[in-house]
């Protein structure tokens, strides 16, 4: 792309006629996700972002860079095939068109690193394998040993997430299950006891959450008001909370669980914690 096509370009731009064009010969979600995230940096008002995915034939491609070069399109692409990859980049070079070719850099240079040739095959990032069917176990499993249930058959679970309401257990357990991990949840309730069968657990997959006495507090009031039931101190309150809070720590104790404090973390960090000590036991 020369000066003269990037000027063009720029101004087309400051213009609000930003096209973008997505084309995968799968299904376009990495060069999307990449497009998305990259565009997301600048403060273009209007974004045109048109996908064309699952294209296999040189007809095909070659209607959409002539579409491409007609809107003077920024082309974002992922291509493994050589020939449709290389057409891609003749013809963006001979018409002047932005393109940008995601996997193409990334596959030769490992290909460099490793001394070997790639599949090229398209989508093979998304085929079925042993690791799709682990995560979908865990979903079951998840589902299944959510808030208490089926306490009986908690042995062979990777994870066991303990902790009073509205410490995000079931969130917790369903992100852990989707990086295939199998998480159960048991509640801490008022001054209950916890079933004995959980003292049999090895304490390297007891996890403890607790929170800020406050958060809990809102969280479990916005959740009374959704569902249109009227407060209850005893559920609400900053003490009640600050009770339950002293039980479940003293649970963990016996258990010598692993305590997590949630209150400034997310989801994601959370389970990271619990992930990382899971490969480490």
């Amino acid at each position: 792309m020369n000066n003269k096509d990037k000027e063009r370009f720029r101004e087309q731009t400051q213009a609000g006629e930003f096209y973008v064009f997505v084309v995968s010969d799968s299904t376009g979600e990495t060069a999307e996700k990449v497009a998305r995230a990259a565009i997301s940096q600048f403060s273009i008002p209007d974004v045109h972002l048109k996908r064309f995915l699952l294209i296999d034939s040189e007809l095909k491609l070659r209607e959409i860079i002539t579409e491409a070069a007609d809107k003077n399109a920024l082309v974002i692409f992922t291509l493994v095939k050589d020939e449709l990859r290389n057409i891609m980049l003749q013809e963006s070079a001979e018409r002047g068109i932005a393109s940008i070719d995601i996997i193409g850099p990334v596959l030769n240079s490992i290909a460099n690193i490793l001394n070997l040739s790639p599949e090229r095959k398209p989508g093979a990032i998304h085929r079925v394998n042993d690791e799709y069917f682990k995560r979908i176990d865990a979903l079951e499993y998840a589902v299944k040993h959510d808030d208490g249930q089926r306490i009986d058959e908690i042995s062979d679970a990777d994870a066991l997430i303990l902790g009073v309401s509205r410490t995000s257990k079931t969130p917790l357990c369903l992100f852990l299950a989707q990086r295939g991990f199998k998480a159960a949840n048991i509640p801490i309730i008022d001054s209950q006891s916890i079933d004995e069968s959980v003292y049999g657990i090895p304490k390297e997959k007891i996890f403890g959450l607790t929170s800020d006495p406050l958060r809990i507090s809102n969280l479990r009031k916005e959740r009374l008001k959704r569902m249109g039931l009227p407060l209850s101190q005893d559920y609400v309150s900053k003490e009640s909370i600050e009770n339950e809070l002293a039980h479940s720590i003293s649970i963990y104790t016996k258990l010598n669980a692993y305590v997590i404090d949630i209150t400034e973390k997310s989801i994601e960090e959370v389970a990271a914690d619990i992930i990382s000590r899971i490969n480490n036991k």
